[in-house]
């Protein structure tokens, strides 16, 4: 297991006569911290919709509405999935992807995108930006993924849906 969960055993919870613990029930930040992004989101998936903290979380993520955030996280556990396996992004349409983002609550595209264009990677790593940007506007994730464009100019970013002037767009401008 994990150091700091035996730790916060060892300074948190107490033994019985028989050296079992007398609760099993981890705090939810522990489980947050050894859970996968994949479970993470069907956690938040399966939060019933009537709980109105599942609209407060899409809401503190910059989104409207709830099943906006699960569509968006669904899909980029299926990227990371992808990557996660050594399959390639390149010129391949996601088969899921975020939803379209209507009425933007922070800095997005100035321009809807095309159907084939929300297939591909680009939209789905600019939702991730989008959530970055919700998270912390300290993030290095846009910063690092222009510095990468940067060190390999020859690389085709068109493959992956990085369109003419996509640098222009509200959201990656620096």
């Amino acid at each position: 297991g994990e150091i700091f969960v035996k730790d916060y055993k060892r300074k948190h919870l107490i033994k019985n006569d028989t050296g079992q613990f007398l609760d099993e029930h981890p705090d939810a930040w522990i489980i947050f911290e050894v859970a996968t992004f994949g479970t993470l989101s069907k956690m938040y998936k399966n939060l019933r919709h009537q709980l109105p903290q599942k609209s407060l979380i899409a809401n503190e993520m910059g989104l409207n509405f709830h099943n906006e955030l699960s569509g968006w996280l669904e899909a980029i556990s299926y990227l990371r999935n992808i990557i996660a396996h050594h399959s390639r992004i390149w010129s391949r349409n996601m088969v899921k992807r975020p939803a379209e983002l209507h009425n933007p609550r922070m800095t997005w595209l100035s321009r809807s995108l095309t159907e084939v264009q929300q297939k591909k990677p680009f939209y789905l790593i600019t939702a991730m930006l989008y959530l970055c940007n919700a998270i912390d506007s300290r993030h290095t994730f846009k910063q690092k993924l222009l510095n990468l464009f940067q060190q390999h100019p020859d690389i085709p970013i068109y493959k992956i849906g990085f369109f003419n002037h996509w640098e222009q767009e509200p959201i990656w401008k620096q």
